[in-house]
């Protein structure tokens, strides 16, 4: 029988995720449950290493070295990273009388930059010839971080042709990017509804319908952050098997690029045998079609590719085989 409680701490981008598949879970497997603290990745890998935690969640795959370093829970098998869902980060901005807009890498930088300073300036114009511009200041709002939606956005910049982007750590914006706060992203989003001219780096599901997500281009060409767009770039991107991962990527040449990919990340066998049992039983259920069904209706996460969900599952199942 399976029954049992789950703690997992991690990144904030994989909350409503991990709360959808929670929920999932617990009405497929009565007596089953899942805790998620969103603590941050940082806290969550080293509360998994130290047994605080029976899984954590982050905007990354764990790598060799730290899947083969964490104990906890786990016994000397190490850890298993598998991409469970894949959550959009858009641009969202506040700007009366503007309901869509293009922008580039560049012109993004620049923007975050202080460079560029008002929504009327010449390079925001040249990608947005039909729409009027207002003559407003451009407030750029940005979470100092760490942040998974910061490493998104800085992975876009840095590998854009034309941008010099280089931060100093991955998840953390460049120390010469305007606006930084140490205010949390729902209230940085509180904040943009009430700044004219607003403009700030936040996933799909705060944006949600709350906010103009500007398009933003990607291999040439301007794309909206939408559903169908997002999917066409997760069922086009590569995916990665090794016996202690599954690793799902984006191809922007097929759709919209910019996103989170939330990978869980569990003990390969677990010292006390009904841990095994349940994280199985949970991991199943988290890529199973109603759990990741419910997490798109709540969260607007998306599905990794079916490869990946396929790859993933079958790599769930061999949690606690290790030999």
């Amino acid at each position: 029988m399976v029954q049992g409680a789950l703690t997992g701490i991690g990144g904030q981008s994989a909350q409503g995720a991990v709360s959808a598949w929670s929920v999932s879970w617990s009405s497929q497997v009565k007596g089953a449950s899942v805790s998620y603290s969103p603590d941050g990745a940082g806290a969550g890998l080293k509360a998994f290493s130290d047994g605080q935690a029976h899984f954590t969640a982050s905007g990354s795959s764990l790598s060799d070295a730290e899947k083969a370093a964490i104990s906890g829970l786990c016994t000397s098998a190490g850890a298993l990273s598998i991409a469970a869902g894949v959550l959009p980060v858009g641009v969202a901005i506040k700007v009366d009388g503007i309901n869509d807009l293009v922008l580039d890498a560049p012109t993004l930088a620049a923007i975050l930059r202080g460079d560029v300073e008002r929504w009327n300036d010449p390079k925001i114009a040249a990608l947005n010839a039909e729409q009027p511009l207002p003559d407003v200041e451009i407030k750029v709002m940005a979470e100092e971080g760490p942040s998974e939606t910061t490493r998104a956005v800085n992975t876009y910049l840095a590998n854009s042709p034309g941008v010099s982007w280089n931060p100093l750590q991955p998840d953390r914006w460049p120390k010469d990017v305007k606006g930084l706060t140490g205010s949390q992203p729902r209230d940085l989003a509180n904040k943009l509804d009430d700044t004219d001219g607003g403009l700030a780096v936040l996933d799909g599901g705060i944006i949600g319908n709350r906010f103009v997500a500007t398009q933003l281009v990607f291999d040439g060409q301007a794309r909206k952050m939408d559903a169908a767009s997002v999917v066409n770039a997760v069922a086009a991107g590569q995916v990665t098997t090794t016996p202690r991962s599954v690793v799902q990527a984006l191809d922007d040449r097929a759709g919209y690029g910019l996103a989170t990919v939330i990978y869980v990340n569990v003990c390969q066998q677990y010292v006390e045998e009904p841990l095994n049992r349940l994280t199985r039983s949970f991991g199943e259920a988290l890529l199973g079609e109603k759990a990741q069904k419910d997490a798109n209706s709540y969260s607007f996460v998306m599905s990794p590719s079916k490869k990946a969900i396929s790859e993933g599952l079958a790599l769930v199942r061999t949690i606690g085989d290790a030999r």
